[in-house]
């Protein structure tokens, strides 16, 4: 019997939004690759996932070096241009009423991480929030799913666990979890059917 759910964040429940190219452009002006740029934030932030590293201080050379026409504050503004999607997060909701247990469990670094649980509400949204870089430990290493169903205190045969991702999917799986992989783009009627699956919902 399934009795939580784990939700992952991006590529599950929210996804960059349409202007942030747009906003990369601005802060690194003309001439620039942004897709190079757009890499080397990304690999700064995967070193901070498990909080062992500064990425503020990571983001902050990275603007240096870069030469950026806009400072801090445009380079975060960017950053946390992210987009929930309102249907799935209704779906969550309607879990929750149900009595399902919904948690947020995602790869993320310190200054993200508050962004979505404060600006995006996301402390309100789920029932408990899992981020590594509070965790100590990234997803897809096993731990991770390990100290989420023991600070639940639940069975992993009792959780179950959506992932945009195949090689976290295995891990969880590996974990004793249950688990599927899901994309934003299904929509919630491609949830609602998995969900199913699993004897959630009608």
């Amino acid at each position: 019997m399934i009795r939580a759910i784990l939700f992952d964040a991006d590529g599950v429940i929210q996804r960059p939004a349409p202007l942030r190219r747009d906003a990369w452009k601005q802060l690194l002006g003309a001439d620039q690759d942004i897709d190079a740029f757009v890499a080397a934030v990304f690999d700064a932030e995967r070193q901070a996932h498990s909080g062992g590293s500064d990425f503020i201080a990571a983001f902050t050379e990275l603007v240096v070096e870069w030469r950026c026409q806009g400072d801090m504050q445009d380079a975060l503004r960017a950053w946390t241009m992210i987009e929930p999607d309102a249907d799935i997060l209704q779906f969550v909701q309607s879990l929750r009423r149900g009595n399902v247990k919904c948690c947020l469990a995602t790869n993320q670094e310190p200054h993200r991480a508050s962004y979505m649980s404060q600006q995006l509400g996301y402390r309100h949204l789920f029932d408990r929030e899992f981020y590594s870089c509070h965790m100590g430990v990234a997803k897809p290493a096993p731990e991770y799913f390990r100290f989420i169903v023991g600070d639940l205190g639940l069975p992993a045969a009792d959780v179950l666990f959506l992932d945009d991702r195949e090689d976290n999917v295995a891990s969880a799986k590996d974990a004793g979890l249950h688990a599927v992989q899901f994309l934003i783009e299904s929509g919630p009627g491609r949830l609602a059917e998995t969900l199913r699956q699993f004897g959630i919902g009608g």
